[in-house]
């Protein structure tokens, strides 16, 4: 049965990826790309691909859409959740990409006060939750669990706009979570020293994202931490000078905007999971997951929404129940493993597991 799906943002340097996978994972599958601006030139041809108007800042973002929409991919900013709560009404299942942890926050609030018909997949974690959702399969036979996610962020790779969008956010202290106890942390602080799968070795420093919540919530997982860094020690460094100093806090967003978001003729971006817990006998375990992609962070976090989006698509395990749910949500059994790996290997992504 043909099955219609909305991109919401889908002119963008991530949405236009999606489309093209999800466009070639499912012949069934007709596409609409949303935006404000829906009468410029589509990114690729196909009869199965069509535009749509979607503002996000409208009162109503879906007025125009269709009634049968099977699915919708947000890969924008909903300042206000208007689209969000606009899908939930008419019991659209969603998987959303967009949210920093404050507004991850707000929206899981908003959502806890609605009778939920449909799924709703909040994938704001890094690379739309892709490390996220390895570390929560590779964890899943231990007990007592620290997950750390190492990011190595290449100033030549094709970054869309909204790749620089934690810049406003480095100045603001956030808890991490270990066995259910917050701790307040720094920005910028606390460096670890990763070897990424293409042999760089730098330090890395914290970041708020949404994983170290999303993760801390499987029992077994007893904390859970993300670090960044760039492939230019330099910028790394001076990054960390500018944000402990106070200096950062004192730019524009203009004058930061400009510091970090340089995008390049392409690079590839390379990830580092370490999974540390007890298997049943309580010895301490050991686990590296390495993830490369050649296409870059934009076709990562593409594949990373195309994924979830792809289970809902399929009507299996807990796609169709009514909810909220996170992107390691999708590793629900052992068998998931071969399937998810499957995935991203057959978008050119390079998975490496360490025992």
């Amino acid at each position: 049965m043909e099955k219609k799906v909305l991109i919401v943002g889908g002119y963008g340097t991530v949405g236009s990826q999606i489309a093209k996978i999800l466009h070639d994972q499912n012949q069934e599958v007709q596409l609409l790309l949303g935006g404000r601006h829906p009468g410029k030139p589509l990114p690729f041809a196909s009869p199965r691909l069509h535009s749509l108007l979607v503002n996000t800042t409208a009162q109503d973002p879906l007025a125009h859409a269709p009634d049968d929409l099977s699915l919708i991919i947000n890969a924008v900013n909903d300042p206000d959740d208007s689209l969000l709560l606009a899908a939930v009404s008419r019991r659209i299942p969603v998987v959303d990409i967009t949210r920093w942890t404050e507004r991850f926050s707000r929206a899981i609030e908003r959502l806890s006060k609605s009778e939920l018909q449909s799924p709703v997949v909040l994938a704001s974690g890094w690379m739309a939750g892709t490390p996220a959702l390895f570390g929560k399969l590779y964890a899943a036979d231990l007990q007592d669990v620290t997950i750390d996610i190492f990011a190595l962020y290449a100033m030549q790779d094709k970054a869309g706009p909204d790749s620089a969008a934690y810049m406003n956010r480095l100045t603001i202290p956030f808890d991490v979570y270990t066995k259910g106890a917050a701790r307040t942390v720094l920005p910028m602080s606390d460096p670890l020293a990763v070897t990424f799968p293409g042999g760089f070795r730098t330090n890395c420093y914290r970041l708020d994202t949404p994983d170290h919540l999303t993760l801390v919530q499987e029992p077994s997982v007893s904390s859970a931490s993300f670090r960044i860094a760039f492939d230019q020690k330099w910028a790394t460094t001076a990054l960390v000078s500018l944000v402990r100093s106070g200096i950062w806090k004192l730019l524009g967003q203009k004058l930061r905007q400009s510091i970090l978001y340089n995008p390049g003729q392409g690079a590839a971006h390379e990830v580092v999971v370490q999974i540390e817990g007890k298997d049943q006998r309580g010895v301490r375990i050991r686990r590296q997951i390495e993830i490369s992609d050649p296409n870059g962070q934009t076709h990562l976090t593409a594949t990373g929404a195309a994924i979830q989006a792809q289970r809902i698509l399929a009507d299996e395990g807990t796609a169709a129940t009514p909810g909220i749910f996170f992107p390691e949500s999708l590793a629900a059994s052992q068998a998931d493993e071969q399937w998810i790996t499957a995935y991203y290997k057959s978008e050119g992504v390079k998975i490496q597991v360490k025992l």
